[in-house]
């Protein structure tokens, strides 16, 4: 019997972790998966290079992620944005370019990749407080506590119960008895998930040839199949790769059809050295860890921050938390930290009483 469970060890299940355990009580955080990092995904290429498929950049208005690296001594560093950028709008006519100075601010990332702060956040928070490949399938109230059904028929209780996956999502996937009020199940079935459906990229190299010939590395692409495109090395400026993001069309191709468009859209862009790759890595955001197999289009950002998420159900013993469930800068990894901080606070708060 646990003070409290949380479901999902992404970045806003494990930061509201992160914040019961300094306050001394105890948890157990459930994933699905066999990984930590839920939209936080950092793979390694063949030169050891850190690329992002998931979470990348913050702003300097992300100040409570800002608090949260400091807290953890983790730093970060600006995004490289110097140099000749590029605007496309037709394939068949050359991209228009424009300079972009030195130390625009544009956005930041997190030293040693997104990563970092999960690693962390899992040292801290302590491997045995975390069960990995336990999908959740149904949640009961009774006898005062709540009961926890896994897809291998496992159980787990405890006295609160902290959902940390995208109110979409669960509600698509998890079974509760009782019901939930049918305003919270409407709002929950129409809420929009961050990244859902998006695609992104990253083309590992062994040098920077953009920057040694004056390019940023940034393309925005209104034709190919690469619609946004930046450099992504890292930052000490040895490890090296390209990062964007792909048209939700490219999930109709493989990704061996996939990768031959990018690199042919990188060619135009920057010459015969982008075929000299080390590496090709894309990620489409549709598997059922992110979004139900029978999934509707919402528009981004669509019911998140809703005010229904303020409130706890089950008799005050069930609580949401994530980026989706966060006022300000929703879909964010800024959301997830706010709203591991509001939810944290909400069950000290309860658990005082």
């Amino acid at each position: 019997m646990e003070d409290v469970i949380i479901i999902g060890a992404g970045l806003s299940g494990l930061s509201t972790a992160y914040q019961l355990k300094k306050a001394g009580i105890h948890f157990k955080i459930l994933e699905a998966q066999n990984r930590l990092g839920g939209r936080i995904q950092t793979i390694r290429g063949k030169q050891n290079t850190h690329m992002e498929m998931g979470a990348t950049w913050f702003s300097k208005e992300h100040v409570h992620l800002t608090k949260l690296l400091s807290e953890l001594n983790i730093g970060y560093f600006e995004q490289f944005t110097e140099g000749i950028a590029l605007f496309e709008t037709m394939s068949f006519e050359p991209p228009q370019q424009y300079f972009v100075p030195a130390n625009s601010h544009s956005a930041y990332r997190i030293k040693g990749g997104s990563i970092s702060i999960i690693d962390e956040l899992n040292n801290l928070i302590g491997k045995e407080n975390i069960v990995l490949n336990t999908e959740v399938i149904g949640i009961v109230e009774e006898d005062h506590k709540i009961k926890i059904s896994d897809s291998l028929n496992n159980h787990f209780f405890c006295n609160y119960l902290i959902i940390a996956l995208p109110p979409k999502l669960a509600i698509n996937t998890l079974e509760f008895t009782p019901k939930l009020p049918p305003g919270l199940k409407e709002v929950m079935m129409k809420t929009q998930t961050w990244m859902s459906g998006s695609i992104k990229f990253s083309v590992e190299y062994k040098k920077p040839f953009w920057k040694d010939n004056g390019f940023s590395g940034s393309v925005y692409s209104q034709s190919g199949l690469a619609t946004e495109i930046y450099d992504h090395c890292n930052f000490e400026n040895s490890k090296f790769a390209l990062k964007g993001f792909l048209n939700v069309s490219a999930n109709h191709y493989t990704q061996k059809e996939r990768k031959e468009k990018v690199i042919a859209q990188l060619i135009r862009y920057f010459g015969q050295e982008v075929e000299n790759f080390e590496s090709y890595n894309d990620k489409i955001w549709n598997d059922k860890y992110i979004q139900p197999k029978e999934d509707t289009f919402l528009p981004p950002h669509f019911n998140n921050g809703h005010s229904i998420y303020e409130d706890s159900y089950m008799n005050g013993k069930l609580l949401f938390t994530g980026t989706e469930t966060s006022k300000t800068f929703s879909g964010y990894m800024e959301a997830a930290v706010i709203a591991s901080n509001v939810v944290a606070k909400r069950i000290l708060k309860l658990m005082a009483h």
